[in-house]
């Protein structure tokens, strides 16, 4: 089958067109000129100008959402010539449904979890495949092995997850976000438990036991799905050991994980417990915590060899004493999640952050969260909000996010930072941040925008100077 992807280089649509690639079909697709890290997951597969025409003996277009109303050549072509067209979370569906899926959502935590998931099935050498918003570091960045089973990433903005039948789902976490689409925490809580009340019956629940109150709700609602948790308070709960191994409750030995932040590390045992339960679920086998445990210890003797995967927390160059990382971090507890693991693993070293917001609505409406996390930097460097499809404002909110931590500096008993400057331009951030950085120094490019790609030229710009 031909397929063409509409905005192949992003995140999503990238690893969909490696995955079907990977899967015997033709794939081409177009996007905008701009490199994106993702053209790694994208070597051997054509990408066209976003203006090229459709391609000839093309069966199906997949389209971002972000270019659902915007006028795109192949996508015009194909509405006239009658060449069916399908969104991302569309595609998604359709491929979900069509084999036992494990689909994982939450506010945070989805890609990890799904990336930890697809390398344990790869290192099970299970017949599955996976679709999420990333990609593994390594070699095999793309993981499809089979129809059996797929592991997708299920986002509850504009409440795309409803869209999925999955035999298993995921929930790491529940906390306001997308404000340009629901209005408050409420909104959100109203949107997964509808997500989790729709299961088909006898599905399975994984869940993170920090959301147990909502859970309660849930199981009263729909006493024939399968809840189990994991977390600080449920049956698979972590601790730390001496030697700095890991020890699961309800499972034998420990286990190693480079990670030293036990909120990344419990990503890991969501990825292996939900992967259980899906080869359960497949096998038409009873699941349980209990019979879930069984698989656990062949999966967490796994985890040390877990390679990350891209934007989160990847070191992309050391160079001059300097220590360059990238990060997708964009909602404050994301962000102090990554700052907190950065502190774990380079302690002694100042800790510098290039942010590009995303979006304007979330940068006003969480903006007293963002101050109070992005204090505890040492010194902070803010970009103008990332221009995305959501168009929800301009630059003001990035401004006045750059004047309320600025009163911080000023106040250094609220936290530690000491220097933050505001660039209006990809070139001032490249000039005012290299200036700045010294040998020791840890940058992070921090947000869902692309100032990851500033990185070389930061370094550049250092060694000039």
């Amino acid at each position: 089958m031909k397929y063409f992807l509409v905005g192949i280089k992003g995140t999503g649509l990238s690893h969909l067109a490696a995955y079907l690639a990977k899967g015997g079909n033709e794939v081409e697709g177009c996007d905008v000129s701009e490199d994106f890290f993702t053209s790694e997951i994208l070597k051997g597969i054509t990408v066209h100008p976003l203006d090229a025409p459709l391609p000839s003996g093309v069966d199906l277009i997949v389209y971002s959402t972000s270019y659902e109303n915007r006028m795109v050549s192949a996508m015009e072509e194909g509405r006239k010539t009658g060449v069916k067209a399908l969104s991302y979370p569309q595609m998604l569906a359709v491929l979900s449904s069509s084999m036992p899926a494990l689909a994982v959502c939450g506010t945070h935590g989805k890609s990890t979890t799904c990336a930890a998931a697809s390398f344990l099935a790869s290192s099970l050498s299970l017949p599955f495949g996976s679709v999420y918003g990333s990609f593994l570091l390594g070699e095999e960045k793309v993981f499809h092995d089979g129809d059996e089973g797929l592991i997708i990433e299920a986002c509850e903005y504009q409440d795309h997850f409803m869209l999925y039948d999955p035999a298993v789902l995921t929930v790491t976490s529940i906390e306001f976000d997308h404000p340009d689409y629901f209005e408050d925490l409420d909104a959100v809580k109203r949107s997964f438990r509808n997500r989790v009340t729709s299961l088909k019956k006898g599905a399975v629940v994984v869940y993170n036991t920090d959301i147990s109150r909502y859970v309660k709700d849930w199981q009263s609602e729909r006493p024939d799905l399968v809840f189990i948790g994991y977390g600080d308070r449920g049956p698979f709960s972590l601790s730390k050991n001496a030697d700095d191994n890991w020890t699961l409750t309800g499972v034998e030995g420990s286990f190693i994980c480079h990670e030293k932040n036990a909120a990344i590390v419990y990503d890991y045992i969501a990825a292996a417990v939900s992967l259980s339960a899906l080869m359960l679920y497949r096998d038409n086998r009873t699941v349980s915590a209990s019979s879930v445990a069984a698989f656990l210890p062949q999966m967490l003797s796994s985890i040390r060899d877990f390679p990350g995967l891209a934007a989160r927390g990847e070191v992309v160059k050391t160079e001059d004493g300097i220590t360059y990382i990238d990060d997708y971090a964009h909602h404050p507890h994301e962000i102090k999640v990554c700052l907190d693991n950065l502190r774990r693993k380079y302690p002694g070293r100042r800790i510098i952050a290039l942010f590009m917001p995303h979006t304007a609505s979330r940068t006003r409406a969480l903006m007293k969260d963002f101050v109070t996390v992005l204090s505890a930097f040492d010194a902070l460097f803010i970009q103008n909000v990332y221009s995305s499809a959501r168009s929800d404002g301009g630059n003001e909110a990035s401004l006045q996010l750059y004047k309320a931590l600025e009163k911080k500096v000023f106040r250094t008993f609220y936290g530690r930072l000491n220097s933050v400057a505001y660039c209006d331009s990809d070139d001032e951030a490249v000039m005012r941040t290299a200036s700045f950085l010294i040998p020791g120094d840890v940058l992070v490019t921090l947000g869902a925008g692309d100032n990851r790609a500033l990185i070389d030229r930061i370094a550049s710009a250092g060694r000039i100077s």
